[in-house]
Parts: C-alpha cells; structure tokens; sequence
C-alpha cells in the first residue's frame, strides 16, 4: 500500500489568501499540528486519568512520550489521506460555497469547477459528479470541516489496498463511522476527567 499523493507541497494559497483557510501560515499551521495541546484536553487527561493508572512516575515519561507519538502518527495518515486526493477535488470539497457557487447559480457543480479550474487546479464538473456517486453522496461540493475529506481519502486507500474488496461508497461511509466513534470516544473521556478532577476538588473540600 503506497498511494500516489497529488497534491503539491505548497500551493499559490500559502500566502494566506485562502480560499480554504484566509490568514497567515505561520503560527496557524503550528496551532493544528498541536491540536488538543492548545485546547487544554492533554493536560486535562494527563492530569486527571493517567496518573490513576500509573504503578509508578517513572512510567510517565514513557507513555506521555509514546502517546504523542502515535497522535503525530495519527496526524501523517490524516495528512496522506488528504493529499491524495486530487487537488481540484480538495479545493472543491473545502472551499465556501459563497466562493465557489455564488447566490443565484444555477448549476453549483459547474460553477464550482470553474472557479477552482481558475486557480489552477484543473477539474471537470463530470470527474466531481463522479466522485460524489462513487462515495454514495448527492454532492460533494464545499464540504468543508475536514471529515468528508478524511473519509473519501481514506475510502480510495482501502478500496485500492483491498483489492477492491468493497466498493469506494462502503469504505466512505466506514471511515464516517470510525470519525463519529473517534469523536465520541474523545468527548467521553473529557467528561470522565471532568468528573474525577470535579470529585478530586470536591473531596478537598468536604470529606464526608
């Protein structure tokens, strides 16, 4: 399993003009790579349910160290599933519809193409029909948020990887489940570290 990445180390929008994201690169591009670190949530965990399953604290180091590792590994396949995808498609996925398909438009697909074309990644209204039918969706113009995009990267390395096991539409909606089941997992276990960090706070305090 080795996919093809096509889209280009950098583009024309590094500059910060957008359309996907408008600012400057730097430090945007080092707040994402940090992710939950920049939120607080590691240090919550680490601090609320780690330690309560530590025999000693010279095992801290090593899984702190070696659950960032596998977040950064995370990250990559995130990043690889991404960059595979054609980048006229990337653009049409992520952009805002207001800038892709303006008030009034009557064929979004075709004016979506058109302005992504216009930046110089060459797509056809066809090729985006195409797509959206091979994953099982109506459309997949301006799906922005970053899970369409990881879904359909992800469906195109299984489909190819597998053999075509399964077609392209299975492994979409496969990677949807497995990102709502990532994202529940998460909120779970922020809501039990708020709980023994609020029982730890609340013993202090009255220890009846």
């Amino acid at each position: 399993m080795r996919p093809t990445l096509t889209m280009p180390a950098l583009t024309k929008f590094v500059d910060g003009t957008g359309p996907v994201w408008t600012g400057n690169l730097f430090p945007f591009l080092f707040i994402t790579i940090a992710c939950g670190a920049v939120s607080g949530f590691h240090a919550l965990i680490s601090s609320g349910t780690t330690p309560k399953m530590l025999a000693n604290e010279s095992q801290a180091c090593f899984i702190g160290y070696g659950g960032m590792l596998m977040e950064s590994f995370v990250a990559i396949m995130a990043l690889v599933a991404a960059c595979i995808i054609d980048p006229g498609v990337y653009f049409a996925m992520n952009s805002p519809m207001a800038v892709l398909a303006p008030a009034g438009t009557t064929d979004v697909v075709a004016s979506a193409a058109q302005v992504v074309s216009g930046w110089g990644f060459s797509i056809t209204p066809d090729t985006l029909h195409q797509i959206a039918s091979e994953v099982g969706e109506q459309s997949i113009i301006s799906r922005a948020g970053g899970a369409p995009t990881l879904a359909v990267g992800m469906a195109y390395i299984l489909h190819g990887s597998l053999g075509g096991l399964m077609d392209v539409s299975f492994w979409y909606h496969f990677a949807i489940l497995f990102e709502a089941l990532f994202i529940l997992t998460a909120v779970d276990a922020g809501t039990r570290a708020a709980r023994f960090m609020l029982q730890d706070l609340l013993g202090v305090i009255s220890r009846g």
